[in-house]
């Protein structure tokens, strides 16, 4: 480690360590919730409050991003890239070329006028932890990258059982996406909905609208009054609907500028961004997962949203949520989604022989629904003026969560499939969704681990829930006959077993 020539990166890499702060503070705000809402209140009884807490954030920010780019070193060697980092916890990491899953070029919009970039890597050996150098020289960070592809793909080419021959891994395609197709994309875009809703609870405590909003409109709008108030209110959620759908666009329009995605062989790469230019890629051997999202509006709209999973991630359920970097087309119409699953080696949906759950699935909720219902009941009785009122409203909202669990259960779906143009191609999907349509992939021969689960309640039904873990998430079979649940479980790992093809 002595013999290494260390490097520090530039002063301008202050400015990453900061916004990379700022990015974890936005990203986990959800957790904070609760004491800004206790800021907010104590805010009324003293103003200075939340403005030195903001204040003392800030400089605290400020001087650990100077600390983070003081004491973050790198230095590179023939076969892995060495990084020092931290000041009181101090870490020293090595990166191997061949572990290493993937490493992409992010171009910054604060790093392009010095024409440098941060090259962003995953390895193998790090849990998944996603790396950063900043501020590196573009051909410094071209020559690292292909290093590292060659790297990966060395093994591959040693290899020969684990190559395909298929007659589209030897054709390049290029597919760009104009811009009617990133406006559809930021239409279909749940990102600002949900910092709404993240944010709508600390909005509501302050005085805003009472102290503002409604003085204002009293003053400007002479013919509302109090029985047409509930104009104000409806044009107020219209407004911000098309607010959130305007921003929600601009982000897209700004994320995935002249998105191009590049197909060569069996390396899929994706280059898009307005400010900052991003690239993305993944080599199909380590494909861990493929998600087809289709919420209502992606629905309306014919259109779909396909992300590929090569990590390994934060939370382990559904695989919805992933650590590290993701491989995504935020928009894809029908027929070029038909050829992309051919890319991908996916057999069409039609043509999968969905299982469905046991009825048993029903069991659960709908028991929840029959002993929460009468106490609404009894509620919304004394509560209301009219009794019958409550009652029939208690009714009806009985029958539509009823329904929405019927249907929650009649859309879901698991099959263990075999691609049609490669039978090697297995893969375990399952799909779910009420007004959305869901789909989630996984490589049969990279199920890591198949559990059988049974408790108090299921034993005495007889039954029990599969659950199948993978580098990409996992996913559960419920309410499987006992037996049928064992069977599953010892056919399906000798099956998996007896596959020796890669899966890293």
């Amino acid at each position: 480690m002595s013999e290494l020539a260390w490097q520090r990166t530039p002063l301008i890499t202050i400015a990453f360590f900061l916004l990379k702060q700022l990015k974890q503070f936005v990203t986990n705000i959800s957790n904070l919730i609760p004491v800004l809402a206790a800021v907010f209140v104590a805010g009324k009884n003293a103003v200075w409050l939340p403005f030195a807490l903001a204040g003392g954030y800030l400089v605290f920010t400020i001087i650990n991003a100077v600390l983070q780019q003081r004491f973050f070193l790198y230095a590179i060697a023939d076969d892995a890239v060495h990084i020092r980092s931290g000041l009181f916890n101090r870490q020293h990491l090595t990166l191997k070329y061949e572990r290493i899953q993937q490493a992409e070029i992010h171009e910054a919009w604060y790093f392009r006028p010095f024409k440098l970039t941060i090259l962003s890597v995953d390895s193998a050996g790090s849990a998944g932890k996603e790396v950063m150098i900043p501020g590196l020289t573009m051909p410094l960070a071209q020559e690292l990258r292909q290093r590292m592809l060659e790297a990966q793909d060395a093994p591959q080419s040693t290899n020969t059982a684990s190559s395909t021959t298929a007659p589209y891994d030897e054709a390049d395609v290029e597919q760009h996406f104009p811009v009617s197709e990133i406006i559809r994309a930021g239409i279909i875009d749940n990102k600002l909905f949900v910092l709404l809703a993240v944010l709508i609870y600390p909005i509501s405590q302050l005085d805003l609208l009472e102290d503002y909003v409604v003085p204002w409109v009293q003053a400007n709008v002479s013919w509302l009054n109090d029985d047409n108030a509930w104009l104000l209110v409806s044009g107020a959620v219209v407004a911000g609907l098309a607010v959130l759908f305007l921003l929600a666009i601009i982000v897209s329009l700004i994320t995935y500028h002249d998105l191009k995605l590049s197909i060569r062989g069996e390396r899929f790469q994706a280059k898009s961004g307005a400010l900052s230019i991003r690239t993305l890629s993944f080599r199909y051997p380590k494909l861990q997962a493929v998600y087809l999202r289709r919420n209502l509006r992606a629905r309306l709209l014919k259109r779909s949203v396909v992300r590929v999973s090569q990590l390994q991630p934060r939370q382990a359920q559904g695989g919805a949520q992933q650590g590290g970097q993701q491989f995504i087309l935020p928009v894809v119409d029908a027929e070029f989604l038909a050829r992309f699953r051919l890319l991908l080696r996916l057999p069409d949906s039609a043509q999968v022989n969905w299982q469905r759950l046991s009825n048993l699935a029903l069991l659960g909720p709908s028991v929840w629904l029959g002993v929460l219902a009468p106490v609404a009941a009894g509620v919304l009785f004394f509560a209301l003026e009219s009794g019958v009122l409550g009652l029939v409203l208690t009714a009806l909202g009985w029958l539509l969560l009823q329904t929405l669990v019927v249907l929650r259960w009649r859309n879901y779906g698991y099959s263990f499939v075999t691609s049609d143009t490669q039978p090697k191609e297995q893969w375990f999907v399952v799909r779910r969704g009420i007004f959305s349509r869901n789909e989630n992939w996984y490589p049969r021969h990279k199920v890591q681990q198949i559990d059988v689960e049974q408790g108090p309640w299921l034993r005495l039904l007889g039954f029990s829930h599969l659950v199948l873990h993978t580098a990409a998430g996992s996913e559960s079979i419920e309410f499987l006959a006992r037996d049928e649940a064992l069977r599953l479980q010892e056919e399906w790992t000798q099956e998996i077993a007896r596959n020796h093809r890669r899966w890293m």
